[in-house]
């Protein structure tokens, strides 16, 4: 039988917890990123180390265990007033998670040329190199929600490249193309948690380690006499363009455990996902609208973000923007 951990004293599908988010007290000691300290706060309970809010009652108090506790009876409201409780039914502390430090690395270089009005065509290519103290990452837990830890020493570094490509075809049909591609190894290069860690040196779970997307765009603006018989001027309609957008991405596989062993869960495999969408816009004087209808996974792709939770196949949205021009001056 499955344990229950949701409250079951909340009638909603979904409730909000709120806090105060600690500044960050990491520095970097040495002045060369080799040496970063994260020192505790003179108070606190957890895992946070307080002279002042330990529980110890022996007679040499730094002795005892190196630990903080809370008692029910300094519990405080958001306004920071004393509350008497006479009992506890839920209680979450979110522990062990350390602000990220450390050092990027970047450079990079870019192109553009083109001609007015006939072509646009530009591109980038970046190299990265970050060594990360306290690496956050979001990991999923059993409890069927993500939960944050923290990875001692990561080494991410690679490369990330964009292109954009934009023509007229003609006086009405515009094609714009733009492609991105990313090489992003992420390694643990911390220490052993326990002696059967073998994280260390192994590709960050749940990120790939290589990705890309192609965007293809084709407008077509409807003609000059086309707009001069739907366009009506004195009451400020004007006929907008026709865009047809497709979009295709890739991620590699991911690896679902810190280890990187391959094994009937231990990774999820790569996928390609594709989606297309066909606009239409169309301008009042008063307000602009935009109309959208997208199929999202084109070809029906199976595939998983996280481990055990399938992703929607083929599905249909459809959009309806409305953007008021209030306020907004005329231009003559």
């Amino acid at each position: 039988m499955q344990d229950y951990y949701y409250p079951l004293w909340v009638g909603a599908d979904s409730y909000t917890l709120t806090g105060t988010c600690l500044k960050s007290r990491n520095y970097d000691a040495s002045g060369n990123g080799s040496y970063w300290v994260n020192d505790g706060y003179d108070w606190g309970y957890a895992d946070n180390w307080s002279p002042i809010d330990r529980l110890a009652d022996g007679s040499n108090a730094n002795a005892d265990v190196n630990a903080n506790h809370f008692k029910i009876c300094n519990a405080i409201d958001f306004e920071g007033k004393p509350v008497d409780l006479k009992f506890v039914d839920f209680v979450k502390v979110q522990v062990g998670v350390n602000a990220k430090s450390g050092w990027t690395y970047d450079a990079g270089l870019s192109f553009s040329v083109g001609k007015d009005g006939i072509y646009s065509l530009s591109g980038s290519v970046n190299w990265f190199d970050s060594h990360i103290k306290d690496w956050i990452i979001w990991l999923p837990t059993t409890k069927g929600f993500f939960s944050p830890d923290n990875i001692k020493d990561v080494h991410a570094y690679g490369i990330e490249m964009q292109g954009d490509f934009d023509i007229a075809l003609s006086q009405d049909w515009q094609l714009g193309l733009n492609g991105t591609f990313s090489w992003t190894p992420s390694i643990n290069e911390g220490e052993p948690r326990t002696p059967a860690d073998k994280s260390v040196g192994k590709q960050l779970p749940y990120v790939p380690e290589f990705s890309s997307t192609v965007t293809g765009r084709l407008t077509w603006s409807g003609g000059r006499a086309s707009r001069r018989r739907c366009s009506s001027p004195d009451s400020g309609f004007v006929w907008g363009d026709w865009t047809l957008l497709y979009k295709w991405c890739y991620y590699s596989e991911r690896f679902t455990m810190s280890s990187n062993d391959i094994s009937l869960t231990g990774k999820l495999p790569a996928y390609f996902m594709s989606n297309i969408t066909l606009e239409k816009g169309l301008s009042f004087k008063v307000v602009d609208l935009s109309l959208k209808g997208s199929i999202n996974n084109l070809f029906n792709e199976e595939y998983l973000s996280v481990l055990s939770r399938p992703m929607p196949g083929i599905n249909y949205e459809i959009f309806i923007g409305i953007t008021p021009k209030w306020g907004k001056k005329k231009i003559l």
